[in-house]
């Protein structure tokens, strides 16, 4: 009888062997970037202009805002944004996230602006973070997450920019990467929530640019940016008039450009 219990045993472990590695050889992983939305609209404005070799653009409708607040004032309460958006896991995918990047633009850029981007905050939630039943899962806003910053390939332009004001309205865009530890996401829909703090003396006017409706889904755009000082949320790039531009532009909502990148396995 002993005998019997004994072989019977063996079998259940050996088939718990064998369902164990049939389950990990259903699984398999692989590197990914997840990029959202598309910010070049392409090589010539839809005036004809041609950006310079090697660059794009990113075209907009001139009396547009374009971009979304970035900044947080250490020594202001009332100058203190966020910016927030979403992304979604496949249902048979896991993700272990190891770099984070957002972009970004300064209007008024000088010399010596993009030695003040150091600091980067960034959570992420498991729903909306304006929403009460959100919850966080990843990040803080005391810790930062700065890695990098560089130069893309990419101005921001207006349809009516011409090479006679490209110097002055063509805005280059940066890529900041984020030194991201331990993030091990399953699947679902997630939202961020960043911003990029400064103390006094900085060069402090970052924003994102909102993605163009050009070679985008419209109906899919939801970021937002939220004034921390009062909770006002800002959804929507309301546009404006000037006598050089009588025609105040359509509204339209916001959304980033962003990328994630690691690895992610497939069930």
């Amino acid at each position: 009888m002993k005998n019997l219990f004994f072989i019977f045993g063996l079998s259940l472990l050996m088939f718990s062997c064998s369902s164990d590695g049939l389950e990990d050889a259903s699984k398999t992983e692989e590197p990914f970037t997840y990029s959202n939305g598309k910010l070049s609209t392409g090589k010539t404005s839809s005036s004809g202009l041609n950006a310079p070799t090697g660059f794009e653009f990113s075209e907009i409708p001139a009396g547009s805002e374009g971009m979304l607040l970035a900044y947080y004032l250490n020594w202001q309460d009332l100058a203190r944004s966020t910016v927030s958006d979403d992304f979604t896991i496949a249902p048979n995918e896991s993700w272990k996230i190891e770099n984070f990047s957002i972009f970004i633009m300064n209007p008024d850029i000088t010399t010596n602006s993009v030695s003040s981007i150091k600091t980067l905050v960034l959570e992420i939630y498991d729903g909306d973070p304006k929403l009460s039943n959100s919850k966080k899962v990843y990040g803080n806003m005391n810790d930062n997450v700065f890695k990098s910053i560089s130069p893309t390939n990419i101005y921001r332009v207006t349809n009516l920019t011409t090479s006679d004001s490209m110097n002055e309205q063509a805005k280059l865009v940066y890529k900041v990467d984020a030194n991201i530890k331990d993030l091990n996401l399953p699947s679902g829909h997630y939202w961020f929530k960043m911003t990029f703090k400064f103390d006094y003396g900085d060069d402090w006017f970052w924003f994102a640019p909102r993605l163009p409706i050009i070679g985008n889904d419209f109906d899919s755009f939801n970021a937002y940016y939220r004034l921390e000082s009062t909770g006002n949320i800002y959804t929507i790039d309301q546009g404006f008039s000037t006598p050089q531009n009588p025609v105040q532009p359509p509204n339209v909502k916001f959304e980033t450009h962003f990328e994630i990148a690691g690895t992610k396995t497939i069930n």
